[in-house]
């Protein structure tokens, strides 16, 4: 059983390849600040480009016509689902990135609203999948005809995202490795330009030599300007396998995401893959180097966290999960919300879709008084 539940969760969340090379800029301008960057980003969002050198395109029909469908999707996830997302975020999480200056988000995909939506004020956001990294396209070298294509499939590839607030992965594997649009570069710069961010520079990430390393770790930063603010701020992606096996061939990457704590910490949408045996050593990292997590019950188990110490506040409905992962239900999770007197939550959050769904549910989790902090190296 437990081995059949552990290939669906790959299947549900995984994509099965290897991840693709690491990104670069579209162009050769300086990496410290390339205006390039930002203006292929604002174009593929809909968005007028800030680029001269893009002028051309976005008077194309092609693009207008794209602009119109993808902010008009936009506009319905920023006005509702994300709207209610940040009045609740106002009264219910602390005004700053609660515990210490990182966001850490395992499991993501490229999802950066749901991150930023929740903690603007975090300066550094890592996230990590089995995604490529993939590249920022060059729409000037594209023929009429090509452009197009690339218009379409930057609107199937945002679309779930903007109707579910979730990526669905089996959908993803196919719109992030099209011809024209290759992973998780592109989904990530559209979302931080929609959010009303600038995207300064994307280079390859930060990271040490690993002695007896396997394979190569792709990952890609992005460094990015917040809405009216001049103070950098960096998204850091991996492309990797996170269970016990996959993280085998990188040995010292869990060392590294150590000297990281304290974090604060999201998970959603994750398959309840820290449920499971073959996800051991994230789930004790997880627990280890967080000081303020924000999750759904696909994320940390109820049980570790109660055992770990932790004061855990939940809100919405806690039902059965969704097939095929209805054997992890909670029962103690269950009677945590039943006691508590579950406060409603206000916006969808997980994996149901409906806007009038109330099974959704979302847990804040901080270390209680007296439990022994994480320290920055995580032991």
């Amino acid at each position: 059983m437990r081995r059949r539940l552990f290939a669906a969760a790959c299947a549900f969340f995984f994509s099965c390849a290897a991840g693709a090379g690491i990104a670069t800029a579209a162009t050769g301008a300086d990496p410290a600040h390339d205006t390039h960057v930002d203006s292929i980003a604002r174009l593929l969002a809909g968005l007028t480009p800030s680029h001269l050198d893009h002028a051309g395109l976005a008077a194309t029909e092609a693009w207008k016509s794209h602009s119109r469908a993808l902010q008009n999707s936009w506009a319905g996830a920023r006005d509702g689902q994300l709207a209610a997302m940040q009045k609740w975020r106002a009264t219910e999480l602390p005004q700053r990135c609660p515990v210490g200056n990182t966001l850490f988000y395992p499991f993501s995909g490229p999802d950066f609203l749901n991150a930023w939506t929740l903690f603007p004020d975090c300066e550094t956001f890592v996230l990590f999948g089995l995604e490529p990294v993939g590249e920022l396209p060059d729409p000037a070298v594209l023929t009429p005809q090509a452009f197009a294509k690339l218009l379409s499939n930057v609107r199937d590839s945002m679309i779930n995202l903007f109707t579910r607030n979730y990526f669905v992965t089996s959908r993803m594997q196919l719109q992030l490795r099209t011809e024209r649009l290759r992973g998780v570069v592109p989904v990530l710069t559209m979302s931080m330009v929609l959010a009303g961010a600038e995207v300064v520079a994307i280079s390859p990430a930060p990271f040490p030599h690993m002695a007896g390393r396997k394979r190569d770790l792709n990952g890609v930063t992005i460094d990015f300007l917040a809405p009216g603010s001049k103070r950098p701020r960096r998204l850091i992606f991996y492309s990797l396998d996170a269970s016990d096996k996959g993280l085998a061939d990188y040995p010292a990457f869990l060392d590294y995401l150590r000297g990281m704590a304290p974090t604060t910490t999201l998970i959603k949408s994750a398959s309840y893959l820290l449920h499971i045996t073959e996800f051991r050593k994230m789930r004790n990292l997880l627990l280890d180097m967080s000081g303020f997590i924000v999750q759904d019950d696909t994320g940390l188990p109820y049980a570790s966290l109660r055992k770990g110490g932790w004061e855990v506040r939940p809100y919405g409905t806690y039902v059965v999960p969704i097939p095929p992962f209805e054997t992890k239900y909670q029962k103690d999770l269950a009677a945590l919300f039943e006691s508590s007197k579950a406060q409603p939550l206000p916006f969808r959050f997980g994996y149901h879709l409906n806007v009038n769904d109330t099974r959704s549910l979302l847990m804040i989790a901080r270390r209680a008084p007296g439990a022994p902090p994480p320290r920055p190296d995580g032991r």
